[in-house]
């Protein structure tokens, strides 16, 4: 993803527009296939995915592609919760997912692939398959997402090769990782399978003077996929912000795509937002008018920094408002593929993330990490339900002069801000807004649209419609549906559906907004009114009926063979439109002549089928109904929930066991098994500010986690060290000299002043009454928070982790330097849950965290003598504790657990988390934000027992205890998604350590 907001060079966009005007005027304006490409053309291909100007078709059929941002990898439990994801995803209207694989997780080694597990392609093409939900594939090689080096495995940053080119270097460190991910897409390509496409590379840039190898980097990727079987579906690129890149030239992909983040990341001010940009269109003229609009990521929430505000306020800074702007801004530029980046953001589990994030990647996504529903989620599902049932929308165009200064050309209150598209049907969509995000109060307005009898302002029959601030509307007039016609309405279309005999359409506005809705094709039916009294209906003329009133609860109107549903927003936003399963058409087909239902209620409908010979329906959803049926043919039913609360174990009662996990500052420490560091030169761009031996923990294999580097000199005549340490935003260490504690450095956010700390330079003075007159060591324990990303393709991700540069003073100077990592560096043994899971510890390189541990040798804490993370440490250093506990979570629900801290922010102290081995949290009491981790099932052992290991290493010399820690429930559903029995794989003690 990109860091940057959305803006657009409107100098050099005006340019490219004028050499396409002088091209298309000349006629000669039409779609290049790129070179190696089979041709995705509609008309010209005979593929089964193809495109056009306006859109994708599967099987000669337009869809909108409605997609949402998901990273199997950050959800380690696999296809049970995968599956749970993919099918709230698709209830809400999601058709397609965007997939981003990761070559580190999956090469921790150079030539070791491993793709089991949670790092299966394959097990994520068949849970979509099952769910019927599309596939885009991003496996990359470079992928960015907030993770440690952009994606990259950490052996890279020793490859002399710039990344992201084409020097032969990087090339052979990629083609076996490109392969294989080829082989794996090659049988799952549309129609055989749900991938629709895959893209090459990610935000890159096209190759120039003093940047080359870049365009031939992305031309090389290409061919490695087709030649690998990926020939069927379109190569594509993600385009950071519209700029036009690899739509054409060296490199060009089949379809060009870009995102946008408008609202940027600042989720301290969640209630400032930038303007709308009202030049998508032209963008999109101006580089690829051949090709449909598609946005690779456009912002679904935003990610946040150690010392950030927290997701909630990221959340609030990408909320439900503004996703009825923004999103709807889009469809105002015709685009018909839209992929919000994060729709799932999930974990950074293990040491998964870069500097600029923390463990959760919740990122305000309409799916929170815990996988509750967020009100965003349901304004989503408002808008792709919408969409889906309005075909005529994908081939609609703009008309009229859009908007004329301050106004518009269709209506008179100068703060209504009007896109109008026209369908060849002759369906018309009106996308409005007010003309400022700092507008905040509603506005009363009519709007001209166009129908059949010719310009109408409407409302005609009463009130005015109402805009509220931050709010967008898309009106519709002659709208079809079924066998009659929508004339006009002043509420929104949700959708509409057929279901035997009678066309339903459902509208919805906010309540306390007035509506006005005109249908024809009803005859001399009278309206019969039910439900809410806030609606009223009567017979127009030559046929129509017409609907007024105010929103509030459900009313439904019945003329003949038409059923109107209306209802406020609020309760709008309970309805679900499920698709029935059919042999006309596949399961990723949600147009409306495929068959559905329309249920109101539930927290959540997961699919509906029909049984015993279509007189059965049958709903899976996280409530259960008894239905009966209603006076306007509905079903009708009560809700039961019968679920509580369930009590959760007590961990300030539980036994816990502790010892010091830093003997390495003890005096008679064997280090001489420890990988010697004694590289003198580095071939990476970032050079040493000092000292005989480069100590970079990278250089010797350790490539993420707590790292600890001992050196050794000899003597009493030595002063002091200068130390300068790298180790990301935010990263800490401690330094220690023999065993006297000298003290620690701690870096800051990327918003902090500066930009930010990441490299601390530091003078620590000795005490000769601490040396020894032989051997004394320097110890330094460093806890980084990732490897760099590679955004600009600079080989940032080769940044140093560890000491960058030492002086010792007093004369002499260090004769061994020893370096430890998490256990065996790239030969690390534990291959189930992969080479980012552990760090340097002892107790992590003694396995302590691994289930069956035995704690005999650990101190027990007692009563008179207590030794739990709430009495922590009275010193400077590290100590491990660890207890058990069960869990009894009933089958049939949905419930999330999770650890929650409370944070002493006065108190400099970080804890590793541990939870049945799987590392799930990095807490830092002094920079926060986060104090909830989400355990989620599969992890965490819902029905057994369960083995939570937890470090506490505090920075400050007077020592730190947790204020408070206990487990918590985030959610209570009923639910009928796969419950989880026991634990994934997950290998013990005597497997790793035995």
């Amino acid at each position: 993803m990109a860091r940057y907001p959305l803006c657009v060079d409107m100098n050099a966009l005006n340019n490219v527009l004028l050499v396409f005007l002088a091209v298309y005027i000349h006629g000669i304006l039409s779609y290049t296939v790129p070179p190696g490409s089979a041709g995705f053309y509609h008309g010209n291909s005979s593929a089964a995915v193809t495109l056009d100007t306006h859109s994708l078709f599967l099987d000669d059929k337009r869809l909108f592609v409605f997609s949402g941002e998901v990273h199997p990898w950050r959800i380690p439990s696999g296809r049970a919760v995968w599956r749970d994801v993919f099918q709230k995803m698709k209830a809400a209207g999601f058709n397609s997912v965007s997939v981003y694989h990761h070559w580190g997780v999956s090469e921790g080694k150079q030539g070791e692939l491993d793709f089991n597990d949670f790092r299966s392609h394959t097990d994520v093409y068949e849970v979509a398959t099952e769910v019927g939900i599309l596939v885009v594939a991003r496996p990359g090689p470079y992928i960015n997402a907030e993770t440690t080096a952009g994606g990259f495995p950490g052996w890279l940053t020793n490859n002399p090769a710039k990344a992201r080119t084409n020097q032969t270097g990087f090339t052979e460190a990629w083609t076996p990782y490109i392969e294989s991910v080829a082989q794996f897409v090659e049988p799952f390509q549309y129609p055989d399978g749900p991938v629709i496409a895959v893209q090459s590379e990610n935000e890159f840039f096209q190759s120039s003077a003093s940047n080359p190898g870049r365009s031939e980097s992305m031309q090389e990727i290409e061919d490695t996929l087709r030649a690998n079987g990926v020939t069927k579906v379109p190569l594509t690129h993600n385009d950071a912000q519209p700029n036009g890149r690899f739509a054409q030239g060296l490199g060009a992909v089949d379809l060009y795509m870009w995102d946008a983040y408008p609202q940027g990341f600042l989720c301290s001010n969640p209630t400032s937002w930038p303007e709308v940009n009202a030049n998508l269109d032209t963008a999109h003229q101006a580089f690829v008018p051949d090709q449909p609009w598609a946005s690779g990521e456009f912002q679904g929430g935003s990610f946040d920094p150690w010392g950030g505000s927290g997701y909630d306020q990221c959340f609030l800074l990408t909320n439900e408002q503004f996703a009825s702007v923004q999103y709807k801004n889009n469809y105002a530029a015709q685009t018909t593929y839209l992929n919000l980046y994060m729709t799932y953001g999930g974990t950074n589990w293990g040491n998964l993330a870069e500097p600029t994030v923390y463990t959760s990647y919740d990122y305000g996504a309409p799916i929170r990490e815990d996988r509750t529903l967020s009100p965003k989620y349901s304004e989503i599902k408002l808008q792709a339900t919408f969409l889906h049932a309005s075909p005529d929308f994908l081939v609609a165009t703009r008309f009229g002069n859009g908007t004329v200064g301050s106004g518009t050309a269709f209506s008179d209150n100068t703060r209504i801000y009007t896109t109008a598209l026209s369908a060849p049907s002759g369906t018309h969509f009106y996308v409005i807004r007010q003309t400022s995000v700092r507008l905040l109060d509603s506005t009363q307005f009519t709007i001209r649209v166009n129908t059949t009898e010719g310009e109408v302002t409407i409302p005609q029959f009463g009130d005015t419609a109402t805009l509220d601030g931050r709010e967008s509307q898309v009106l519709v007039s002659e709208y079809t549906f079924g066998s009659h016609k929508l004339k006009y309405s002043t509420a929104e279309v949700f959708t509409w559906a057929t279901i035997g005999d009678v066309d339903y359409l459902v509208l919805y506005a906010n309540e306390g907004h007035s509506i006005e809705t005109v249908i024809s094709g009803v005859g001399n039916s009278a309206p019969i009114i039910s439900g809410s009294s806030s609606i009223t209906a009567r017979s127009g003329s030559n046929g129509t009926a017409i609907i007024t009133g105010s929103p509030s609860g459900i009313s439904t109107v019945t003329i003949g063979r038409a059923t109107v549903i209306v209802a406020d927003k609020h309760t709008a936003l309970s309805f679900w439109n499920v698709h029935l399963p059919t042999p006309n058409a596949t399961l990723y087909d949600r147009a409306p002549d495929v068959p559905s239902v329309l249920v109101i209620g539930p927290y959540l409908v997961r699919n509906a089928t029909l049984e015993n010979s279509n007189s059965r329906l049958v709903l899976h959803g996280d409530l259960n109904v008894d239905v009966q049926k209603s006076n306007i043919g509905t079903l009708r039913g009560s809700l039961r929930f019968t679920l509580n609360e369930p009590t959760l174990p007590n961990l300030k009662e539980a036994t816990w066991f502790c010892t010091d996990s830093l003997p390495e500052i003890k005096d008679g420490f064997d280090d001489s098994d420890w990988v010697t560091a004694n590289k003198t030169t580095t071939v990476r761009p970032y050079q040493p500010f000092g000292g005989k031996f480069v100590l970079y923990s990278d250089e010797y294999g350790f490539h993420q986690g707590n790292t600890i580097t001992r050196g050794h000199f000899t003597g009493k005549n030595v002063t002091g060290v200068r130390l300068s340490v790298q180790g990301g935003f935010n990263f800490g260490y401690s330094a220690w000299i023999n065993s006297k504690f000298l003290g620690s450095s701690q870096g800051t956010n990327q918003y902090s002043a500066g930009g930010g700390i990441d490299l601390t330079n530091s003078t620590w003075t000795f005490d000769s009454a601490d040396l020894n007159d032989g051997d004394n060591v320097l110890t330094v324990v460093v806890d980084p928070t990732g490897l760099e990303e590679d955004y600009d393709g600079d080989d940032t991700h080769k940044t140093p982790r560890g000491i960058r540069g030492y002086e010792l003073f007093g004369g002499g100077d260090f004769t061994v330097w020893k370096l430890q990592g998490n256990l065996g560096g790239e030969d690390y043994p534990d291959k189930v849950r992969g080479p980012l899971n552990e760090g340097g510890l002892f107790v992590e390189r003694q396995g302590a965290h691994l289930p069956g541990f035995s704690t005999n040798s650990w101190t027990r804490s007692t009563t008179s003598a207590p030794c739990t993370p709430y009495t922590g440490l009275t010193s400077a250093g590290i100590k491990a504790y660890r207890t058990t506990f069960s869990l009894d979570i009933p089958a049939g629900s949905d419930i999330p657990i999770a650890l929650q801290f409370e944070r002493t922010p006065t108190s400099s102290y970080r804890t590793v988390i541990y939870i049945n081995g799987w590392q799930f949290g990095r807490f830092n009491s002094r920079d926060g934000p986060q104090t909830v981790f989400p355990l989620p099932e599969g992890i965490l052992n819902h029905q057994g027992s369960n083995e939570l290991l937890i470090t506490v290493w505090s920075l400050d010399g007077g020592g730190a205890k947790v204020a408070d820690l206990g487990l918590v429930a985030t959610a209570v559903v009923s639910s009928s998604k796969e419950f989880i029995r026991g634990l994934v794989r997950s290998p013990s003690f005597s497997e790793l350590r035995g």
